[in-house]
C-alpha cells in the first residue's frame, strides 16, 4: 500500500469518526428531555421503603446473634527460646559442623559444611522465618518425615517427567492402521 493510499484511508477514517460523533450528539440533543424523564422515574421507583430496611437490619442482627461460636485455636504451644542477640537471625552452629570448613582442600571444606548444614530443617537453623516465603512451610516438617531430602534442592524434573526410562515403546494393542481406500476394492460388493 502506498503512502498516498494510507493517507487517504486515514482521512476517511477520521471523517467517519467525526460524522458518527456528530450524529450521536444530535440524537442526544433531540432525546434529552425524554432521557431525563425516564432517569428520574427510575430513581423514585428504586427507593427502598424504610420498613423494608428495618426488617433487613433486624434479620441481620438476629442472624449474627445466633452464629455458633467456637473457641480460638491455639496455634503455637511453646514460646521460642531466643538466647541470642536481637540482631541474630540464625541459631548458633554446632562446633563439629563448623570444623568442617577448615578440613579438606580448597573448596572441599566449604562444600562439606554446606552439605551437613542443609540437612538441618530451617526451624533448627533459624530462630524465626527470615522472609515471608518461609511462612508457608514453617513448622510443617513433622508431616514431611517420609520425604527424602535432596542435597541443595537439585532435582531432575524435566528428565523424570518428559523422557521415558525404557526408550521408544511399541504402539498400544488397540491402535490399528487407518483403512486405505482403494479404487479397485469396494466394501459394498462383499
Amino acid at each position: 500500500m502506498s503512502k498516498a493510499q494510507r493517507t487517504a484511508m486515514g482521512d476517511y477514517w477520521a471523517k467517519t469518526i467525526e460524522k458518527e460523533a456528530a450524529l450521536r450528539s444530535m440524537w442526544f440533543r433531540k432525546n434529552e428531555a425524554r432521557l431525563n424523564e425516564n432517569a428520574n422515574k427510575l430513581i423514585s421507583s428504586r427507593a427502598v421503603p424504610e420498613e423494608v430496611k428495618e426488617k433487613i437490619k433486624k434479620n441481620r442482627i438476629e442472624a449474627f446473634q445466633q452464629i455458633k461460636k467456637f473457641p480460638r485455636i491455639k496455634t503455637e504451644d511453646t514460646v521460642i527460646d531466643f538466647e541470642g542477640n536481637l540482631q541474630d537471625i540464625m541459631r548458633p552452629v554446632n562446633p563439629e559442623i563448623t570444623k568442617l570448613i577448615y578440613t579438606g582442600h580448597n573448596k572441599d571444606g566449604r562444600e562439606n559444611y554446606l552439605r551437613e548444614r542443609v540437612k538441618l530443617i530451617p526451624e533448627k537453623r533459624f530462630y524465626f522465618p527470615e522472609c515471608t516465603s518461609w511462612d508457608h512451610g514453617w513448622k510443617q516438617w513433622h508431616r514431611m518425615k517420609d520425604n527424602r531430602t535432596l542435597g541443595f534442592g537439585r532435582q531432575q524434573i524435566i528428565k523424570a517427567s518428559f523422557y521415558r526410562r525404557r526408550g521408544v515403546e511399541r504402539d498400544p494393542e488397540w491402535y490399528k492402521e487407518p483403512a486405505h481406500i482403494n479404487p479397485t476394492f469396494c466394501n459394498m460388493c462383499r
